[in-house]
């Protein structure tokens, strides 16, 4: 198994990338990380998301309001969706969207045939047009945005865990306690292996013991279905913050070496930096090829959603997707 950097080890490998000793003044460990999350936003992600693999996509269901107006997650990269779908019992119903410019082509719209259901996007909601059937909940799909890398020490570490089904309650025994644990804070419990993905989000603690060693206690229906991912090992933190980044274990070196560049070009290193580029760009092709094409033996099949041909999805227009 390939690997895994902790946002201390990282910042440790970009001072071996640049020479930049750890007592220096000029880039403290807070500065790198920084760095690393700025890297992490305009290099890494982008590459990512290019390859298509669904390595960040996770859904939710919202439960159906009168106003059809439904807020985009504020953790979706680049506050945009993978994909908008109604859900009826077992059923789901694709949708399709319109422009702003389009609704008043669609203020008396009736297709009973086709059966449409339409929205548009307006700041960050999906607002419907028309929902033609009945539906359960509105399901988003979208790129989880990775959380803001910190040191070890800034998260607990999961030593055991108790759940308690007549309280309704998990108590997770830490090892260690992030420094800055509050009872006022929301929490995020992140995965120890690779991906090292988020497996439950904006937790608010019933109650959290702190010192050397402590616990903490969320609600089971908070973390819902996500209950039995929680392993020993696994890390919590603050919302919103990580100490090893959720991406492939493989994409881990290429970070460091992208924030390695932006302090040789910050330092003036004109030779290192020409030097770090090049291996940079030998960086990128290597591990694409590594992490693309996730199932190799078993490649995508292109196929219409709309059009003469959309029979061959299996999708049937009155009644949805099966």
């Amino acid at each position: 198994m390939a690997r895994i950097i902790t946002g201390d080890r990282m910042v440790d490998s970009v001072r071996k990338r640049t020479m930049c000793p750890d007592d220096t003044s000029i880039f403290t460990d807070v500065d790198i990380l920084d760095i690393l999350d700025e890297e992490m936003n305009v290099q890494v992600l982008d590459k990512l998301v290019r390859l298509h693999g669904e390595n960040l996509t996770i859904s939710v269901d919202i439960p159906r309001n009168a106003s059809g107006s439904y807020s985009i997650p504020n953790r979706a990269l680049g506050n945009k969706l993978r994909d908008v779908s109604l859900v009826n019992g077992n059923t789901i119903y694709e949708m399709s969207q319109i422009s702003i410019g389009e609704l008043p082509d669609y203020s008396n719209y009736s297709e009973p045939y086709t059966q449409l259901d339409l929205f548009y996007i307006e700041n960050n909601k999906i607002k419907l047009v028309t929902a033609t059937r009945s539906y359960d909940s509105i399901r988003m799909r979208y790129y989880l945005r990775p959380n803001f890398l910190t040191k070890v020490e800034e998260a607990g570490i999961v030593n055991s865990i108790t759940t308690n089904t007549v309280a309704g309650t998990i108590t997770l025994s830490m090892s260690q306690i992030g420094k800055n644990f509050t009872d006022s804070d929301k929490y995020d419990i992140i995965g120890k292996e690779t991906p090292n993905k988020i497996k439950s989000m904006d937790l608010t603690a019933v109650s959290l013991t702190t010192g050397g060693t402590g616990n903490i206690v969320f609600n089971i229906a908070d973390i819902g279905e996500y209950l039995d991912d929680i392993e020993v090992g696994d890390y919590i933190s603050l919302a919103g913050e990580t100490p090893v980044p959720n991406i492939p274990t493989e994409m881990h070196p290429l970070l460091a070496q992208a924030a390695a560049i932006q302090l040789l070009e910050a330092l003036g290193d004109t030779e290192a930096l020409q030097n770090a580029i090049a291996r940079m760009d030998k960086m990128v092709t290597a591990v694409q090829t590594l992490i693309d094409a996730r199932v190799e033996l078993a490649p995508k099949k292109i196929k219409p959603r709309h059009g003469a041909l959309r029979s061959q999805l299996g999708v049937n227009r009155n009644k949805g997707r099966f």
